[in-house]
């Protein structure tokens, strides 16, 4: 049987497009993704648990509403913002680095943020605010550290313009 070339072209790209992400992904999947590509904005919400490892994302990191979120050693050519409920659960962000913008972590009971760098100077800054506790530490950042959380432990951080940990 033989199909017209339309055909093979176009199922060739949507194979493709399924190995290295779509303009926008959702969900984290098994709850675990190591490795990926995606092209554009990764959005996670309303999950249990997300752990995202040595990914890289074209877009945004994109968190809402999921207790335990780990993040490790990713490279993010957006932003990543790791938003939770009511400072429930545990936000582990670990040696990633952004590109194009912030990274913001808040309103959990735990948020680790150790060893991240964002590199835009104009927007890089590096939030991590209403959170119950707070472990930052190892971070840099092209613009701005804020750290406002009922109880936070901050140190060996860098920050271009400002440091401002409480």
């Amino acid at each position: 049987m033989r199909f017209p070339k339309l055909f093979i072209s176009a199922l060739t790209s949507c194979v493709f497009a399924g190995a290295s992400g779509s303009a926008m992904a959702e969900g984290c999947g098994d709850g675990v993704l190591q490795g990926e590509r995606f092209d554009g904005t990764l959005r996670v919400s309303d999950e249990t648990s997300c752990t995202i490892i040595g990914s890289t994302i074209g877009g945004d990191i994109r968190i809402t509403n999921v207790a335990n979120v780990l993040l490790i050693n990713n490279r993010v050519d957006g932003e990543i913002q790791v938003n939770g409920n009511a400072s429930t659960g545990t936000a582990n962000v670990i040696e990633n680095t952004v590109f194009g913008g912030e990274l913001v972590v808040r309103d959990y009971e735990t948020a680790n943020v150790i060893g991240n760098e964002t590199l835009n100077n104009k927007s890089g800054n590096i939030e991590v605010i209403s959170n119950i506790s707070a472990f930052v530490q190892q971070n840099i950042s092209a613009r701005n550290l804020i750290c406002e959380n009922t109880d936070t432990d901050a140190s060996y951080n860098v920050a271009v313009k400002q440091e401002k940990c409480e």
